[in-house]
């Protein structure tokens, strides 16, 4: 009997859904994308078992609830040569804690400081929400944005205060990646690891890179200040890895019915 496929349920444009993906496709994995909408994606999720979060993998073995989780599983097809999360205890150890430290750190931070500029400009921000689903959600998302709006802005503390807290988290995190660059390729070994591709997935809404997984607007289209931004983090050591991580090792997109191909 063939085995169903994967199933992966995402917001598209999401940078931890992006960090899935990118597993998935580095593996060779087949997967069915059933991406949402921010905020009705918790039908989707509800339906499968799952809390409000995404991404979630529906997999033979169950459920996976975390990006993390999920790049563990797509490494579980890949030779040991390959694998993104070293068997060498010491070297895993390292992985583990950058893929920690962005996890918790760099990906809140880069979401929030995007919104935060990007939210207020309602024609943009209403594009983006409506750019990810199927077609009843984009059409739902337009007519319900400026409530769904306002509660992306409660339920993320999208405040002057808060976001001005993850600017400097951002620019803190990617000075750390610069220095630890310093005279090497990758943060961990000699080797693309779990290290390095969780850093350039959660970096991505600042970088903006061409081979994202999912379409950004258009860089033009996009606020002036997250412009300024992108351009000026773009130039740091931290920056121009994320961009040469990307060109290097993102491969091409292998999701299966996702709204956006449709």
């Amino acid at each position: 009997m063939v085995a169903p496929p994967l199933r992966l349920l995402t917001i598209g444009f999401s940078h931890y859904c992006e960090k899935a993906r990118w597993a998935l496709d580095r593996a060779g994995l087949e997967y069915v994308e059933e991406d949402h909408a921010p905020l009705l994606h918790w039908a989707a999720n509800m339906r499968v078992g799952a809390k409000r979060t995404v991404p979630v993998l529906v997999t033979p073995r169950g459920l996976l609830r975390e990006s993390s989780e999920i790049v563990r599983f797509a490494d579980e097809a890949l030779p040991a040569t390959e694998r993104l999360f070293p068997a060498e205890p010491e070297a895993r150890a390292e992985v583990e804690r950058w893929v920690e430290l962005f996890d918790r750190k760099l990906g809140p931070a880069t979401r929030r400081g995007v919104y935060f500029l990007v939210l207020p400009e309602t024609e943009r921000a209403r594009a983006l929400l409506m750019s990810t689903g199927p077609a009843w959600e984009r059409r739902v998302t337009g007519v319900l944005f400026p409530l769904l709006r306002a509660l992306m802005v409660r339920g993320m503390k999208v405040t002057p205060e808060a976001s001005a807290r993850s600017v400097a988290r951002v620019e803190e995190i990617f000075g750390q990646v610069g220095a630890r660059l310093e005279g090497r390729r990758y943060l961990v070994g000699d080797r693309f690891t779990a290290a390095d591709l969780t850093f350039a997935a959660l970096a991505a809404p600042v970088l903006i890179p061409p081979q994202y997984g999912f379409p950004f607007p258009p860089f033009a289209e996009m606020p002036a200040k997250v412009q300024a931004w992108v351009e000026r983090l773009r130039e740091t050591a931290a920056g121009r890895f994320g961009i040469r991580v990307y060109a290097e090792e993102r491969p091409a997109v292998r999701a299966q019915g996702r709204s956006d191909m449709a």
